[in-house]
C-alpha cells in the first residue's frame, strides 16, 4: 500500500504545482483553455482474484466471473493533452473458485464495491479521413483505484455436502464474528476483513465528439489489486464445516465501459467575468 500512497502523493503534488504555476501568471497572460468534463459511465467487467497464498497453489484455482460498473465521471485538463480523470462507481466483482484436490468444490461469489479510480490520461489526435479532416482522440492512462467493500453473496458446493446428500448452499456475507450461534447456515461471517482496498489501473480508449461540447468515451481498463481482502482464516462457514475461503488474495479485473461526457471551458467564463468586473465604475 505504501507504493500506491507515494504514487498518489506524487500525482497530487504534480497537479498542484502545475495549477499554481498557471494561477500565478500575470494578468497579461492569455489562458486559452481550462477544460472540465463530467458525465455518466457504465459498462461490463470480468473479475477474479489473484491467489497470493502459495499454499493454495495446486489446491484451488480462481476463474473470472462477469460483473458491471455504473457511476459518475469528472475530469479536468491540468495542461494541454493531460487530464486528471476521476470516477465514482458502484461495481460488482468476484471469483469462481474451483477445487483441484476436491473436484466437487465450486465457490462462486460476487462482491459489491464503491470504487474511486483516479487516472492521469494523455490524449492524442488521429485523423480518420485526410480529405474531410475528420478526427478523433485516443488516450492512455494510469493511476490508483480506491475501493470500499460493501458486501456480497455466493453459492458453494463441495464433496462434503454431496456426501451428506445436501444441495449447494446460497449465502450472504456479513462482516464481523459469528459467535456461538450456528443457526445461520446461509450467512458467512468475515472477520478481519480489509474493507478499504487499494489497487492500480492501466487503461486506454477513444474519445468521439458527436456534437460540440459532448464526448463519448469508450474505455478499456485493467485493474491490478494490491490489498488483500482479508486473512487466511477470515471466513466462517457453518456448512461446509471443513471449508475456509482463503482471503489472502487480491482483486483483478478487466473492464469495458462507455461514458457520455459534457465538456465546458471554464477559462472562457473566468475571462468574461474579469472583463465584466473591470468595466464597472467604482462607486464612491
Amino acid at each position: 500500500m505504501e507504493k500506491f500512497i507515494k504514487i498518489l502523493f506524487a500525482l497530487v503534488l504534480f497537479v498542484s504545482v502545475d495549477l499554481n504555476a498557471q494561477n500565478t501568471k500575470g494578468p497579461s497572460t492569455r489562458v486559452e483553455n481550462l477544460i472540465f468534463q463530467y458525465g455518466v459511465k457504465g459498462g461490463l467487467q470480468y473479475s477474479w482474484t489473484r491467489l497470493d497464498d502459495p499454499t493454495q497453489q495446486g489446491v484451488v484455482s480462481s476463474h473470472p466471473i462477469p460483473g458491471f460498473n455504473i457511476g459518475l465521471v469528472a475530469a479536468f485538463e491540468v495542461k494541454q493533452r493531460y487530464f486528471l480523470h476521476t470516477e465514482l462507481l458502484y461495481s460488482t466483482k468476484g471469483k469462481n473458485v474451483q477445487g483441484i484436490t476436491d473436484a466437487s468444490l465450486q465457490n462462486r461469489v460476487i462482491y459489491r464495491y464503491i470504487d474511486l479510480p483516479m487516472l492521469y490520461n494523455i490524449q492524442f489526435k488521429k485523423t480518420l479521413n485526410s480529405a474531410t479532416l475528420k478526427q478523433f482522440k485516443w488516450y492512455i492512462g494510469a493511476g490508483p483505484i480506491f475501493s470500499y467493500w460493501l458486501g456480497g453473496s455466493g453459492t458453494i458446493n463441495n464433496s462434503e455436502l454431496e456426501e451428506n446428500g445436501l444441495p449447494a448452499i446460497d449465502y450472504k456475507l456479513k462482516f464481523g464474528s459469528r459467535g456461538d450461534d450456528l443457526r445461520e447456515i446461509n450467512t458467512v461471517y468475515v472477520s478481519d476483513a480489509n474493507r478499504l482496498q487499494v489497487g492500480f489501473n492501466l487503461g486506454g480508449g477513444i474519445l468521439l465528439e458527436p456534437v460540440s461540447g459532448r464526448k463519448i468515451m469508450v474505455d478499456v481498463r485493467l485493474e491490478i489489486g494490491h490489498s488483500w481482502l482479508g486473512k487466511k482464516n477470515s471466513t466462517d462457514y457453518v456448512l461446509p464445516a471443513t471449508y475456509k475461503d482463503n482471503l489472502q488474495s487480491s482483486n483483478m479485473g478487466l473492464r469495458l465501459s462507455c461514458a457520455y461526457l459534457f465538456e465546458k471551458n471554464l477559462a472562457k467564463k473566468v475571462r468574461n467575468l474579469g472583463k465584466t468586473r473591470s468595466s464597472k465604475k467604482p462607486k464612491y
